[in-house]
């Protein structure tokens, strides 16, 4: 699971997008409350289509996302 805060830093939309599902999905599992599942639910399904919505990207080699770490 990509770092939220790092993701965001890249200024990648898709990496950010998919740190932030990760997130709450990660939220759900550890969640007790009926409601908060509710709303934790609705967000990562809004997540999940606006990451569909964006164009496809090739898959990185991992040399590219070396470069793009600047690793």
């Amino acid at each position: 699971m990509a770092d939220l805060v790092s993701a965001a830093k890249s200024g990648s939309k898709r990496d950010t997008l998919e740190a932030l599902r990760d997130k709450i999905a990660a939220s759900i599992q550890d969640c007790e409350s009926g409601r908060d599942v509710a709303a934790l639910s609705k967000r990562l399904m809004e997540v999940m289509n606006e990451i569909d919505s964006l164009p496809k990207q090739k898959k990185d080699s991992p040399l590219a996302k070396a470069r793009r770490n600047g690793t």
